[in-house]
């Protein structure tokens, strides 16, 4: 019996698959990339630990239609596995092979060059704008990596995103890694958040709990907003991308297929800026 990688067609492939069937798929990615990677050469870990979230991308948005940037560029693998380049892997980073970064005359789902590292949300940011003047309806996506987030660039685009609340929609993609150590306000804040999932369990415990109490419930849970940002100062200290204008969504576990793609699907619906800031390990399943 075919995997479900040689089985594998296109794009809309993954819309089609059950969660476990996912999960399948991105172990049988990770086979094939320790296998073809090996032997060329190229950034292995980096990919290796954003399968699902990659997976969790082509199953929320439709590639036909809206735009994807990956930041920095040699975490595309997956990405080219699943646009029609898995039979030239062999080629990988080799003279007349396939590139180890998004190459736009490799194929119409490569939406910009890039190479390392923070020049996403910049160009994510310039699509959005010619979208809204051409009053064309579609969502633009960045992923980003930590280190990358720290570069000026990055944070020029931020300071203008949250400032004119173009829609958008950021994925941090943070593995706490990059060549360099991360050095800086941007990398203390974002080991500062990495203990928000207790706010956001918090928060649910509460909600639900409001929720239950006859007649009064519902009411006391709609104004639990009001006072949101005021446990959340305390839980998860500063808030820069919320005090910056962009709605934060997480952290979440960035291998958690279910809880991305709910994620991913929530932050379409909201008109302004939005950063998903996801939790992946570096060289996960090696």
């Amino acid at each position: 019996m075919l995997s479900l990688l040689d089985r594998y067609k296109d794009i809309n492939d993954v819309k089609k698959m059950s969660l476990m069937q996912k999960k399948q798929f991105a172990l049988e990615i990770r086979r094939f990339l320790i296998d073809r990677v090996s032997k060329t050469g190229g950034h292995l870990a980096s990919n290796l630990g954003i399968v699902e979230l990659t997976l969790s991308l082509f199953t929320v948005f439709d590639l036909d239609r809206d735009k994807l940037i990956w930041d920095v560029g040699h975490q595309s693998y997956v990405h080219k596995i699943l646009t029609g380049r898995k039979d030239k892997f062999d080629t990988l980073r080799q003279f007349g092979g396939i590139s180890g970064f998004p190459k736009r005359c490799e194929s119409k789902y490569d939406f910009f060059e890039t190479g390392h590292s923070s020049t996403s949300i910049s160009a994510a940011l310039g699509m959005a704008r010619a979208r809204d003047l051409q009053h064309k309806n579609y969502n633009v996506v960045a992923v980003i990596g930590d280190g990358a987030l720290t570069g000026g660039m990055a944070l020029e685009a931020l300071n203008d995103v949250g400032y004119r609340k173009t829609k958008l929609i950021i994925i941090l993609n943070d593995n706490q890694m990059s060549i360099g150590k991360n050095v800086g306000g941007v990398s203390k804040y974002l080991n500062k958040i990495r203990i928000a999932p207790k706010y956001n369990k918090f928060k649910k415990e509460v909600e639900d709990k409001l929720k239950k109490i006859p007649n009064i419930g519902e009411g006391m849970a709609k104004h639990l907003e009001k006072i949101k940002n005021g446990i959340k100062q305390m839980v998860v200290p500063g808030m820069f991308f919320e005090d910056m204008g962009i709605k934060y969504l997480g952290p979440i576990d960035g291998h958690n297929i279910k809880d991305l793609t709910e994620v991913m699907t929530a932050a379409k619906k909201v008109n302004a800026p939005v950063i998903i800031h996801v939790i992946t390990k570096k060289g996960k399943g090696y």
